[in-house]
Order: C-alpha cells, then sequence, then structure tokens
C-alpha cells in the first residue's frame, strides 16, 4: 500500500494536496491525480497536513486515514478578540483552593496539550502527573533540602535566589517551592533530542492555556527544573525513564483568588527588517 491514496471517485485534481506537503513529497500535475513521489515512503514526518487540506477528504494517509481524522468545526473557531483576552488574561496562580483536580480533567488537558507543534513532527513529549499528597510532599522536602545545601555550599548563587528568605518562610509552614499547588506536571523527553527542551515547553505553554479555559490556575516553576537536572534526590523521586530529562515543570490547581484586571505590560521591542 502507497503511504497515500487517493479516491479518484471523489478527488477534484486541485493540487492543494501537493501545495500543502512542506517537504514536496506529493507530484501533481494539472488534469491528473496526485501521487507519493519516489522518496515519500523514506521522508514522510506524518504531519498530516496532506489529510487535513483535503477539501472533498479524498486524500488518505496508510498511519492516518482520513476517517479517523474529525472535520473542522467552524462554529467552535474563536475570533481574534478572544484569542486576545484567553493570553492577555492569564495569571500566573500561585494560591490554589484545598480541591483536587479531578484525572480526567487532567487528562483531557494533555490530550489538547498533545497537539502543540514538535520538531520534525516528532512528538516526543511524555508527561509525570503528580497529584499523591505524599509524593507532593516528598518534592517539597528534597527542594528545601536543596535550598539549604545551595545556602551552605554556593552562597553568591543562594543571595541572589534570596534563599535565605526562601528557608525562613519554610520553617513558618509556607510551601514555597509548590505553593500548596495540588498538581505538579512535568514535561519530559529523551536527554539526546536537541529540540526537546523546546518541544516540551510549547507542550506545556498549550497546557497552561487550555486549563485556563477549564477555570483552572497554572504556574511556571523554575526551581523544580533546576534542581530536577542538578540534584540527585530530585532525579531519584522523579524516577523519569531511562535517559530522559524534565524539561519543564507546572503547578496547577483551581484558583483561590479572582484577578479583575489585565496587568500592564512592557510593550514589545521590535525590529523590523
Amino acid at each position: 500500500m502507497d503511504i497515500i491514496q487517493v479516491d479518484q471517485q471523489t478527488c477534484s485534481q486541485c493540487g492543494i494536496c501537493a501545495d500543502a506537503c512542506g517537504r514536496r513529497l506529493i507530484d501533481f500535475q494539472v488534469n491528473n491525480y496526485p501521487q507519493p513521489n519516489t522518496v515519500a515512503e523514506s521522508e514522510c514526518i506524518t504531519c498530516g497536513h496532506c489529510v487535513a487540506v483535503c477539501p472533498t477528504g479524498s486524500l488518505t494517509h496508510r498511519d492516518m486515514p482520513v476517517e479517523k481524522c474529525p472535520p473542522i468545526q467552524e462554529n467552535l473557531r474563536i475570533t481574534a478578540e478572544q484569542c486576545e483576552y484567553l493570553i492577555k488574561s492569564r495569571r500566573s496562580i500561585r494560591e490554589y483552593e484545598n480541591k483536587p483536580v479531578p484525572r480526567e480533567v487532567i487528562a483531557r488537558l494533555i490530550e489538547t496539550a498533545r497537539y502543540a507543534p514538535t520538531g520534525h513532527n516528532d512528538q516526543n513529549v511524555e508527561w509525570l502527573v503528580i497529584d499523591n499528597k505524599e509524593d507532593l510532599h516528598r518534592l517539597r522536602r528534597i527542594g528545601v533540602d536543596w535550598l539549604n545545601w545551595i545556602s551552605s555550599n554556593q552562597p553568591q548563587v543562594a543571595s541572589s535566589l534570596n534563599v535565605e528568605r526562601m528557608l525562613e518562610r519554610d520553617k513558618n509552614g509556607e510551601n514555597v517551592l509548590l505553593r500548596d499547588a495540588p498538581v505538579v506536571v512535568v514535561a519530559h523527553a529523551d536527554k539526546n533530542s536537541p529540540i526537546a527542551i523546546v518541544n516540551c515547553t510549547i507542550a506545556l505553554s498549550y497546557f497552561d492555556l487550555a486549563a485556563k479555559s477549564m477555570g483552572l490556575g497554572c504556574c511556571w516553576n523554575g526551581y523544580l527544573y533546576f534542581i530536577a537536572n542538578s540534584f540527585p534526590p530530585m532525579q531519584e523521586a522523579l524516577s523519569l525513564p531511562e535517559g530522559h530529562a524534565a524539561y519543564a515543570f507546572m503547578m496547577m490547581g483551581y484558583p483561590k483568588l479572582s484577578y479583575h484586571r489585565i496587568p500592564l505590560r512592557q510593550s514589545p521591542r521590535i525590529t523590523w527588517r
């Protein structure tokens, strides 16, 4: 079976599929039907553009049957204003309700976020979801151990991070690293992939915005990222697959506070050429 097949009964011979193929793997001539060229088998990255762009649903991919690809629903398209509002009104949430997030909700968010673009369509992002209170407490204590280690061994770094104040707040019962978030989501991937960190960051960005649309709030956790990539006890606690590294961490839960204004941001610095 060829990597792509065309239903000649319904194909309009428009050639749009050939135009959409970024790797130019589909040959097309006017008044003929499109067909895969000689390098299609070896160079196709299964992005699905050819299936998605066909206006008559006449093209199917061997690894992506057209009948399994749901059609675009025009009535669900958001406006530019709605998109702008979603992005501008999104806040980093650091205060959470004492309320668990159902796993089916988290799974739905990941299902959405997996559609984030990845380099070469690698789709190599994997997910670790930590919502067990004991495991979250363990991460917190390991994080505090790291703060103490930094304070003793790298005082200049500790000073720049204001570690002493963080440790004081922790002693007073404040969860300075996890903010009492009921969920921590980790995006991880093969550490030998040169684009893994980019793929994970983009995927978790999609997750962040999708979470807001479902009444949840997120906050990126740079401390956990740094600790996970420099402190063996944290690496042991995360227990990622062999050869993987954690590239992005996000706390999530139901926001305890409501926000009623969009705060100011710096004007964009743009260079036009």
